[in-house]
């Protein structure tokens, strides 16, 4: 009997130790998730940033938005915070279609939004008091009226505790949160600051991004993307498209663009940083009116009033254009210097031509064929209705023979013709073949062949266009193949 007594009593003392011992890690356990809390303070440090930026952007006071978040989330410790993004309490009423939760309130079991991310439930509660009719009334009060916010909040039904414009208020004043309804938009370096166009950072946007993401992301409001960018209201960023990051310059990078079948306004002032209003200015353009294939645009100095819109390469002014060394032309003193291999044929300078020319201001065949060293009438004969008297600017002209066939010419390639008097048959020329045109009374004629034009003629024979037409009795330009023209009277 005494022995188990002994084993009892020894028995209740291992309870009671093994008892307090529970209690102590009970005790520590508690400790631990008291400590994992956010307190207010570590939760206004941590979206007062955000709070701001929502501020620029929607009109609704930092105070007011950091206030709200404490007391609805518990300090982003409640339920709804951690496992839906939602520190404002908003339930799933109106066009929700996003996804849910489903808590105790002011009834059991009642819907609330989830959100993918904090920064969601902060745009949400915006818009939410933005868009709300019984809200409108809050954003005619002084973005600094936080008292007024509070109070107009409680009376518009945001919550039905009678209290609960005061609570916001002592949260306010408690935490000094009034300060931040005073700050500007913090100021954070974009991503892309390194590229940069006429000096202003851009991005290009991704397949995925929106006017809101870059907007977003750069700490910046959607309207003065839309602004900077002049991107109407209702229209979204494209996929590699130019999107300016602070303003563009009343300048462009460069003095003048030639307008292409594809350019309009907008595209333009993206491509060389210049504000579209400006561009119109300086163009003396109506706004909202779209410039012509072929125009040259202004971009760093204003256009004359008297200047008028050039589309069109003017005529070629021959005392200029003599400097010019062309390889198709023929005259004598060409022929005595044209050097020649042991071949027969020219020795042209080697070059790396393109697939195409695209004709700019001051361009004309004779430029174009010198530039490249290629033959004029072989830029003609690639380029059956290209007329070098009404050559475009912004025109694409063809400079090899291989890719003739892209230029709509039907299935069968042009074949090579041979053009007469051309500096490529200078090989088979001596002195009797260059008489064979010479009539009896020493009147000198040329056969017009194909590709022939009554410009090319006159630098080859280097005679003027008004002599050309005075002895062949022309009223115009116009030529025909196998016309015989007076070439030296």
């Amino acid at each position: 009997m005494i022995m188990n007594l002994h084993n009892l009593n020894l028995n209740l003392i291992i309870l009671l130790e093994m008892r307090s011992s529970l209690t102590l890690l009970l005790c520590f356990v508690i400790l631990i998730v008291q400590a994992q809390k956010q307190t207010p303070t570590q939760y206004i440090e941590r979206y007062k940033e955000l709070a701001v930026i929502e501020m620029h952007r929607s009109g609704v006071p930092a105070s007011i938005t950091l206030s709200q978040g404490v007391l609805e989330s518990s300090s982003g410790n409640s339920r709804l915070a951690k496992y839906a993004n939602n520190h404002f309490g908003i339930k799933c009423k109106g066009s929700w279609t996003g996804k849910t939760i489903y808590a105790n309130d002011d009834a059991p079991d009642e819907c609330f939004r989830a959100y993918p991310s904090v920064l969601e439930s902060y745009k949400d509660h915006s818009d939410f008091l933005r868009k709300n009719w019984r809200y409108h009334e809050l954003f005619d009060l002084k973005i600094t009226d936080y008292k007024g916010w509070c109070h107009g909040l409680r009376k518009a039904g945001y919550a039905t505790n009678p209290q609960y414009g005061k609570i916001l208020i002592n949260l306010i004043e408690r935490y000094e949160l009034n300060q931040y309804d005073t700050k500007k938009l913090p100021q954070k370096e974009a991503p892309n600051e390194g590229e940069k166009i006429n000096g202003v950072p851009v991005k290009i946007a991704s397949k995925d991004e929106t006017v809101r993401t870059i907007a977003e992301e750069n700490y910046l409001k959607d309207k003065h993307i839309r602004k900077w960018n002049d991107l109407p209201k209702d229209e979204e960023i494209k996929p590699g498209e130019v999107i300016y990051l602070k303003p563009k310059r009343r300048r462009g990078a460069e003095e003048k663009h030639i307008v292409t079948s594809t350019d309009n306004m907008r595209g333009i002032s993206q491509a060389y940083g210049i504000k579209l209003k400006h561009l119109y200015k300086k163009n003396r353009m109506e706004t909202g009116t779209e410039p012509k294939e072929g125009e040259i645009l202004y971009m760093q100095k204003k256009r004359a009033t008297d200047d008028p819109v050039k589309t069109q390469i003017q005529k070629p002014n021959w005392e200029e254009e003599k400097k010019f060394i062309n390889p198709s032309a023929v005259n004598q003193s060409i022929i005595d210097s044209t050097k020649f291999n042991n071949t027969g044929a020219i020795n042209k300078v080697s070059i790396d031509v393109p697939d195409f020319h695209v004709i700019s201001e001051g361009d004309n065949i004779y430029r174009i064929a010198e530039k490249y060293h290629v033959f004029e009438e072989d830029i003609l004969k690639w380029n059956p209705e290209l007329n070098p008297n009404t050559m475009q600017i912004g025109q694409k002209i063809i400079l090899k023979e291989e890719l003739v066939d892209l230029n709509n010419l039907g299935e069968e390639k042009v074949e090579n013709q041979p053009i007469e008097n051309s500096a490529r048959d200078l090989k088979k020329m001596d002195t009797e073949e260059m008489q064979k045109d010479i009539a009896v009374d020493g009147t000198m004629t040329h056969l017009v062949t194909k590709g022939d034009t009554l410009y090319n003629i006159c630098k080859r024979y280097d005679v003027t266009v008004d002599q050309l037409k005075e002895w062949n009795n022309l009223e115009d330009i116009t030529i025909q193949i196998g016309q015989k023209l007076i070439v030296s009277p």
